[in-house]
């Protein structure tokens, strides 16, 4: 497996993929196991492919979108490709749409295939990448008229195929990290 064949799958704000040659002339040439705490994209993780490794964010929905990727795959792009292709009459009325059966979704805590399917297109189609929620918990960020595909399938299909050897939680930084031990290396930004 091969980082050139992988990078996040969402924008996230403070993503560290024009970091890493900075993170990586000053991280540890080895390590036991690897700890990322707070995720987020992943551009550190699918960027050192470490081979033990835990990853963590409280985001319960981006979580959800990392464990769908990996247990699901097909299913998951079967259904952002029919978001990708239903979308494109009216494409603001259509985000719209999209983003309240989203919060209908989060609301009901249905962690599910569709919400993750959902969460990527929202988040490839709002204003910048943001992920930001109101006082109810409602995503909110308003669409940025993009109308390219939110996914690579080969991608997707690569990053699930790597997730399966990773431990994915969602919670407290402190519980994600409980186990690290002298050896490990522990990416906290």
């Amino acid at each position: 497996m091969s980082n050139e064949s992988m990078a996040p799958f969402v924008k996230w704000a403070g993503g560290k993929r024009q970091l890493l040659p900075q993170i990586k002339e000053r991280m540890p040439k080895t390590y036991k196991n690897y700890y990322e705490p707070f995720v987020g994209g992943g551009a550190v993780t699918f960027e050192l492919l470490p081979e033990h490794a835990l990853i963590n964010d409280i985001n319960k929905s981006l979580i959800n979108a990392y464990r769908q990727i990996c247990n699901e795959p097909e299913a998951f792009l079967q259904m952002i490709h029919k978001l990708d292709n239903e979308m494109w009459e009216d494409g603001k009325e259509y985000y719209y749409s999209i983003r309240e059966h989203y919060n209908n979704k989060m609301m009901k805590e249905e962690y599910d295939v569709e919400l993750a399917a959902m969460f990527v297109f929202i988040n490839k189609h709002c204003f910048n990448g943001l992920y930001r929620v109101n006082g109810k918990g409602l995503f909110n960020v308003p669409y940025n008229n993009s109308r390219k595909a939110s996914v690579e399938d080969a991608m997707i299909l690569e990053i699930s195929k790597y997730l399966k050897t990773v431990t994915i939680l969602d919670g407290d930084f402190e519980r994600a990290c409980a186990d690290a031990a002298k050896g490990d290396f522990v990416f906290i930004d």
